[in-house]
């Protein structure tokens, strides 16, 4: 397979990758540039699996690898480190990143540099596509690329670096694709921005981290026993349960790829935020200024726990900030809007609250929604509360109240008619919750509630939607919305 040696000797291939290298580098980046292809097409260029790699480039992808290549190898990568930051890469990620470009020598591989090894391109090739390809194999989600950042911060695949890896993650993917996404730009009008707290990140790599922590075990559990608070950070785990937990969280991969592809200019030109069904960060729709009390985090975390159906669009329908606070104000603007996502934070600053599979409606004493709905916790905790199959009791509203699971007078989350005072119980059969607020009623500074996905006829979901009445023997299952 000759692509990559005809690129190399491309005289328009050669003076692109030239400046790009001197645009990013220098002139001394662009000198170095020829000598590159040159290296690459004579020594790795016939190796099979140099061939592989290269085949998962296209031509523009290569050479910017090329141009890559000319930073890498000026100053010990010194210049790939001042791009690198300057486009956003967070700290936590950065010295792990350089760590394993400087151990990118022929014959050498341990970082060091005995001044006799030369920068290996072929080696570079391997960072780049396990970091955006999947790796060699262009499979495993990007799990190849994981685990060399997990080795390149040097302390491999341990509890600690592992949160340390995915804090980076988050906080670079929300750095660079904040420049340029129209959903995280808009979601710092909408209150991203005023809310931001990097210490919820933190709180994010933890729920993501609480299957491969504690397999089998549910957050309440954990949660409840205190687990989550102690937490050996220098515990490792062996690198196939670090890929069988990073294939169950497509998240991690593709907010990696997006990162990588920005840093290394490989990402696919043809393609937008907006040719992705499932993004990370959904566009929300319209809203008002600093009407949300979620931050980047949060939003990160709700989006991802979703159906993908649900992760494209949220549909801005009410927050206290912006309209009356009251349970009938609030029911004008959220019945039958389909699934939404209702956010509370108390007096005392814990934030929390549910997602309902079904529109919103009056139940007159009955209940609506399907075993797809949850409760959740941001703060303290950031956690999901799934379905125990034990009862039905997934939705109730009326103009005196707003309740998710439980039964009268015991539900998992009640609001009262003011949106002024609400209450929570972790001991219910619907749902595997936690008490989600610090106090018990508690005092609500703030209500909000998102629709999710396109917005369905309004004649449709009454003549659809129908409550279901109480019955304390239901158990197991999910509900379909059309029984009534």
């Amino acid at each position: 397979m000759d692509m990559f040696k005809d690129l190399c000797c491309s005289g328009f291939a050669r003076r692109t990758a030239e400046e790009l290298a001197e645009q990013y580098g220098g002139e001394q980046s662009k000198g170095l540039v020829g000598g590159l292809l040159t290296q690459l097409a004579s020594e790795g260029g016939n190796s099979e699996a140099t061939q592989n790699l290269l085949a998962m480039f296209t031509g523009k992808q290569q050479m910017s690898l090329e141009a890559v290549a000319g930073m890498v190898s000026e100053s010990g990568g010194e210049q790939l480190r001042e791009h690198a930051t300057e486009k956003g890469l967070d700290p936590s990620l950065l010295d792990g990143v350089m760590n394993l470009v400087k151990g990118m020598k022929s014959g050498g591989g341990d970082g060091t540099d005995d001044g006799g090894s030369k920068f290996d391109p072929s080696m570079l090739l391997g960072l780049v596509a396990g970091l955006t390809k999947g790796g060699a194999s262009g499979a495993g989600g990007g799990c190849d690329g994981f685990l060399q950042l997990l080795g390149g911060s040097g302390d491999g695949s341990s509890m600690g670096n592992i949160m340390q890896i995915l804090e980076g993650l988050a906080k670079s993917f929300f750095n660079i694709k904040g420049k340029s996404s129209p959903a995280i730009q808009s979601w710092q009008v909408a209150g991203a921005a005023e809310n931001a707290n990097d210490k919820n990140f933190v709180k994010w790599a933890l729920s993501v981290l609480m299957d491969l922590l504690f397999p089998g075990r549910k957050p309440k559990e954990v949660i409840e026993e205190g687990g989550d608070n102690d937490i050996d950070t220098g515990d490792k785990k062996d690198d196939g349960d670090v890929k069988g937990w990073f294939d169950g969280h497509p998240e991690i991969g593709k907010m990696q790829k997006d990162v990588f592809d920005d840093i290394f200019d490989t990402g696919d030109d043809d393609q937008n935020e907006d040719d992705d069904p499932s993004p990370i960060v959904p566009m929300p729709t319209d809203y008002e200024d600093n009407c949300s009390c979620l931050d980047n985090a949060a939003i990160l975390f709700l989006n991802s726990n979703l159906l993908l159906e649900y992760r494209k669009n949220w549909r801005f329908l009410y927050s206290s900030r912006n309209h009356s606070k009251s349970l009938n104000e609030m029911m004008e603007r959220i019945c039958y809007k389909g699934p939404t996502i209702l956010v509370v934070k108390d007096t005392s600053g814990n934030i929390f609250g549910c997602h309902a599979s079904t529109s919103w409606i009056d139940t007159e004493e009955g209940w609506v929604g399907n075993g797809e709905c949850f409760l959740f916790s941001i703060s303290p905790k950031m956690a999901v509360f799934h379905s125990t199959g034990k009862d039905e009791n997934f939705q109730k509203l009326s103009s005196s109240l707003l309740a998710m699971g439980g039964q009268a007078g015991c539900h998992g989350l009640e609001l009262a008619d003011d949106l002024a005072s609400g209450d929570c119980n972790a001991n219910i059969d619907t749902f595997h919750t936690i008490q989600l607020s610090q106090d018990k009623p508690f005092e609500i500074e703030h209500v909000e509630v998102w629709g999710l996905g396109a917005e369905p006829d309004m004649d449709s979901e009454k003549r659809n939607v129908r409550p279901r009445q109480p019955n304390l023997q239901t158990r197991g299952g999910n509900v379909d919305m059309l029984d009534a």
